[in-house]
């Protein structure tokens, strides 16, 4: 089929005039178009395979210490590498017998319990406070806690453990909590979030007569709850997996938490990495879980997104 048009002449002949020509027409870019897409379709085939292969990277020691854990002992060592576990659970049924793992479990989740919440509201009231309330020198002292950053944990270790031993918290639960009960990170993360919110709520609120701290806990707080839930969860991770400062200050079972339990445990009776492997999965399972269902909050924060999810 051809649709004829008046078009110059070509050597005292007129060209036919096609479909494909009336199409040329109409889109003059579209083989432009087609390459842009097919470029973005293999930029994005590269960053999920690079994706893929970072996460391989990351998941691989975990599932490395489920192959140890739940293989035969004689195929623990064998090169090349046995990748594929034998499912053999009596390493973790032995690691679970050994030690009174509940006890340490219960330890743990009381100390982690107790430092998520002195650290939220030692955060949100200092967070607030620099952020919304007007006091002289508040700029000076709150470089004075960035400031604090800086300084290594490793260097407050024996002021820390002076401290704790004249208040009476050796090898207790409230002496693993007391050091890290306020975090400048937890009240910087609240100070800007704090900073994001419009001054016409808390003029409205003045206007209905709520003092600060009903603002600060039914207005302010809730509309931060991305702060709110990332505080926890870094919080929750770092006193979890808590390791120098509970070694320091603990002697014996009474408050020993699961990790300072998992060293003892490496050293106990011999060394046996099934067995250790099994522990050392099973004590990281909590923060596997909690990471799993809530780490879209993190992002959240990162982007300084107050919004509710």
């Amino acid at each position: 089929m051809t649709i004829t048009r008046r078009s110059e002449p070509t050597e005292g002949r007129h060209r036919p005039y096609t479909i494909g020509d009336a199409a040329s027409d109409r889109l003059p870019g579209s083989s432009f178009a087609a390459g842009t897409r097919l470029r973005a379709h293999v930029g994005t085939g590269v960053r999920y395979i690079l994706l893929t292969v970072v996460a391989a990277m990351f998941l691989f020691p975990i599932y490395w210490a489920v192959v140890v854990s739940v293989d035969h002992r004689s195929q623990v060592f064998t090169l090349p590498p046995h990748l594929v576990p034998s499912f053999d659970l009596n390493p973790i049924r032995r690691a679970l017998v050994v030690l009174p793992w509940a006890k340490y479990f219960l330890n743990t989740t009381i100390i982690t319990l107790a430092t998520i919440v002195s650290v939220l509201v030692t955060g949100a009231l200092a967070g607030y406070s620099l952020a919304l309330r007007e006091f002289r020198g508040r700029e000076v002292l709150f470089a004075v806690l960035l400031a604090a950053l800086m300084v290594p944990p490793e260097a407050t270790l024996i002021p820390d453990y002076v401290i704790t031993a004249r208040l009476g918290l050796l090898n207790t639960l409230a002496g693993q909590v007391a050091p890290v009960a306020a975090n400048v990170y937890a009240i910087f993360l609240f100070r800007q979030f704090f900073k994001t919110l419009p001054p016409s709520l808390w003029e409205a609120s003045q206007l209905d007569g709520v003092s600060w701290y009903r603002y600060l806990s039914r207005v302010a707080v809730p509309m931060a709850r991305p702060a709110v839930v990332t505080v926890t969860l870094l919080t929750f991770a770092s006193q979890w997996s808590a390791f120098e400062w509970p070694l320091i200050i603990t002697q014996g079972s009474r408050a020993r938490p699961v990790e300072v339990a998992l060293s003892f445990f490496q050293g106990f009776d011999g060394t046996h990495w099934r067995e250790i492997s099994g522990a050392a999965l099973i004590t990281m399972l909590p923060i596997l879980i909690v990471f799993s269902f809530a780490h879209k909050y993190i992002v959240k924060s990162v982007a300084g997104d107050t919004g509710d999810t």
